[in-house]
């Protein structure tokens, strides 16, 4: 469906109400029968009603629409925090482990802690700082998986709350997907009529959908419902569990979100803030391991985009 060829000029306030709660019970009434090509087929429905609710909750007269930047009280959203993670100890022989994958490639460990060299020296930038980081971790992928990596994708409208049409939209900064080289590929060149492509071809292949946020602020901890606001409106058109990441391209928030079975409320927990070495000290010997833990970290993390913790994670719920 074409957002260009949906139009509500023409429906009062009223009709267009009725129209919005018509599709909420349509939405609740769909069930997946057994059959793959059936199932596929509802999914690739339930998108397109989604997308229509979604048009309607951002053109109707009358509904607070809140872009994630203006979110700063998140218990008004049905958020709670529930605590942070925690690394787990003695890593250091995952994060060995971690810097011999690639290692022949380009982006191999030694080749990213030059490049982080290099920008220490030349910008304070957020950008070429994350992009180092997801560069590294597509080196690290087996031979028979590929990383698409989306920037600055538009994030439709998700209601807040089903009894009302107010609505969070706005942008996600980076969308990281590994999948198989076709979906992959799918992922960079999704069906242009589409409202959110990238989003369509997530809920559609459903490979992995991981979510990094770029810090505005100095301190990344300053912009934590800005992010937590961003998980929060992707999982809605996407899974109960989703993870991510804040940063800034030197400090790591690490963020896991999850929705209530019927995606009205949230409850989400971050990480301790994972950091480089402090200004001048990466160009020290020997070789810091901050570097690989973060790569380390992000590799996981985007193959597990769509789960909850487990034994084999980087992280462990943090226990006073």
């Amino acid at each position: 469906m074409s957002s260009e060829n949906c139009k509500l000029n023409g429906l009062s306030g009223m009709e267009a109400q009725l129209a919005y709660t018509s599709l909420l019970k349509l939405k609740k009434s769909i069930i997946y029968e057994q059959s793959k090509e059936e199932e596929g087929s509802l999914k690739e429905f339930e998108l397109q009603v989604d997308m229509m609710l979604s048009i309607l909750g951002s053109k109707l007269e009358g509904p607070e629409s809140q872009s994630f930047s203006s979110v700063e009280d998140l218990t008004k959203l049905k958020i709670t925090f529930t605590g942070f993670l925690a690394l787990k100890p003695n890593l250091e022989d995952r994060i060995v482990m971690t810097a011999s994958l690639g290692q022949n490639e380009l982006w191999s460990s030694a080749n990213l802690y030059r490049q982080l060299q290099l920008l220490e020296s030349l910008t304070r930038a957020s950008a070429p700082w994350i992009d180092a980081f997801f560069f590294r971790v597509s080196a690290m992928l087996p031979p028979n998986k590929r990383m698409a990596l989306i920037m600055e994708h538009i994030v439709p409208a998700a209601t807040i709350d089903p009894s009302s049409l107010s609505s969070l939209s706005g942008f996600v900064d980076y969308t990281a997907i590994v999948a198989s080289h076709c979906v992959a590929r799918n992922s960079l060149f999704p069906p242009a009529h589409l409202l959110s492509p990238q989003l369509y071809v997530l809920r559609s292949y459903m490979p992995t959908g991981f979510f990094v946020i770029e810090a505005k602020f100095f301190n990344p901890s300053d912009h934590i419902p800005l992010a937590v606001c961003d998980l929060f409106a992707c999982g809605k058109l996407l899974q109960q569990v989703l993870r991510g990441a804040l940063t800034n391209g030197r400090d790591w928030i690490f963020l896991l979100v999850k929705l209530n079975n019927n995606y009205e409320w949230a409850s989400y927990q971050q990480s301790s803030m994972v950091q480089l070495p402090t200004t001048g000290s990466l160009g020290g010997q020997p070789k810091s391991s901050e570097p690989d833990l973060i790569s380390g970290i992000l590799a996981f993390w985007i193959e597990n985009s769509f789960v909850d913790l487990g034994s084999d994670d980087w992280f462990k719920p943090f226990l006073n």
